[in-house]
């Protein structure tokens, strides 16, 4: 097998057909007799499409026109937002709303979809808020919930972007999948950790066509609170593992240092051989800034966090300093108490199932954030005072505001 890759400067949609056109023609993809298409963007959150977030709609518009040019009739876009996130409202401010009206495709939120339950040894089922990795057997049931329309079309599209990620190291087309699951198995397998179910959805179900938007993409505290990093390439394989290597190297990550790649060829979903066709990887690659995978620190303001913590935990936290920017009854509360802390002392934040207490003192609070280290406050005989806990999946910005004040 081989990857694709062409420099592609500009969200132009004849130049992306182009560049889509001479992957199919490269890699010998016969769409001949395909009449549906599911395309699998990336929409994690509402976000604008020159944020590098989300999956730009003119890489999915040129992908619709190249499909209906070989004939291909029923086409839809398909995604499942971040827990919590309003769909309507994501596919509105990511410009799919308009694009699917525009080119009457159809748009479906992948929560609602029908699914069936595919055997492929792996899966946990009613999952309790455990702490204990021995105690997982017990839930074991051995399926994933795949939607229907991926089994069922002629041809599954994945397109995602070239994105650090601050869990995963990077942010592909293996990490990509995630959006198949339905809410409660997104919640389940974040307290397992990401690196094992991404993998398995790797053996559940393929795209025959990976396509990843790096025309602009995404580096440092991915998968949503990065910076948008102008990289001009569009890749496009038809293995998994492959693709996500050959993505990692654009952005200059070590692919072998990377825990689900490694898993992957463990499990027998892709080798570490690659073949590039087209623009050379050394004419496109760029040093992407890595995302914090365990430790972030700002001033005296630490966050600890491991592979399995949600993201939507740091969304929470980016939401509290907004409320407090927008609301001035917090500029005398919370604000003279953070600088304080942050300035003076120490914060520690502590999120993810299994995370352990940092041992500090030096007079500073330690914040444990989410129902995922609900344990660690459980399990002392008496809290300390210098220790708070937020409850919550994911916790309330409120809540964490509060909690900051009351230090």
């Amino acid at each position: 097998m081989s990857v694709y890759l062409s420099r592609v400067s500009q969200y132009d949609v004849p130049k992306i057909e182009e560049a889509f056109q001479s992957g199919i023609d490269n890699l010998s993809i016969d769409l001949a007799g395909k009449k549906s298409a599911v395309i699998k963007v990336n929409i994690v959150q509402p976000r604008a499409p020159e944020s590098g977030v989300v999956t730009h709609p003119a890489v999915a518009e040129a992908i619709i026109n190249k499909l209906r040019a070989h004939g291909v009739e029923r086409i839809t876009i398909a995604e499942g937002p971040a827990l919590g996130v309003d769909a309507r409202k994501a596919f509105r401010e990511s410009g799919y709303e308009e694009l699917a009206k525009r080119l009457r495709v159809k748009l479906v939120n992948l929560f609602d979809e029908p699914r069936t339950k595919l055997d492929v040894g792996y899966g946990y089922k009613d999952l309790p808020n455990v702490y204990r990795d021995e105690d997982l057997q017990n839930y074991y049931c051995g399926y994933l919930p795949i939607p229907n329309i991926f089994l069922e079309s002629d041809i599954y599209i994945s397109v995602p972007k070239l994105k650090t990620h601050n869990r995963t190291t990077v942010s592909l087309s293996l990490k990509h999948q995630w959006g198949l699951l339905p809410f409660k198995e997104r919640q389940t397998y974040h307290r397992v950790g990401l690196h094992e179910p991404i993998v398995h959805l790797a053996r559940a179900v393929k795209p025959h066509i990976v396509v990843i938007d790096g025309i602009t993409g995404l580096e440092g505290n991915g998968p949503v609170l990065g910076k948008p990093r102008r990289s001009e390439v569009i890749a496009i394989g038809t293995d998994m593992l492959e693709t996500d290597i050959v993505g990692a190297e654009l952005m200059k990550q070590e692919p072998r240092n990377i825990t689900h790649f490694n898993y992957a060829v463990e499990k027998g979903v892709g080798t570490w051989d690659t073949n590039v066709i087209g623009t050379p990887v050394a004419e496109l690659a760029q040093p992407f800034e890595p995302a914090p995978q365990g430790l972030k620190k700002n001033l005296n303001f630490y966050v600890w966090r491991n592979h399995r913590a949600c993201h939507l935990d740091d969304e929470s936290f980016k939401e509290a300093f907004k409320i407090v920017k927008r609301t001035p009854k917090y500029w005398f509360t919370f604000v003279p108490k953070f600088a304080y802390y942050v300035l003076l002392k120490r914060i520690d934040v502590v999120k993810g199932r299994g995370a352990v207490m940092p041992d500090v003192n030096n007079g500073g609070k330690i914040l444990l954030s989410g129902e995922c280290v609900r344990d660690l406050i459980e399990n002392m005989e008496e809290t300390p005072p210098n220790v708070v806990f937020v409850p919550g999946c994911p916790p309330d910005p409120e809540g964490i505001i509060k909690a900051i004040i009351g230090m």
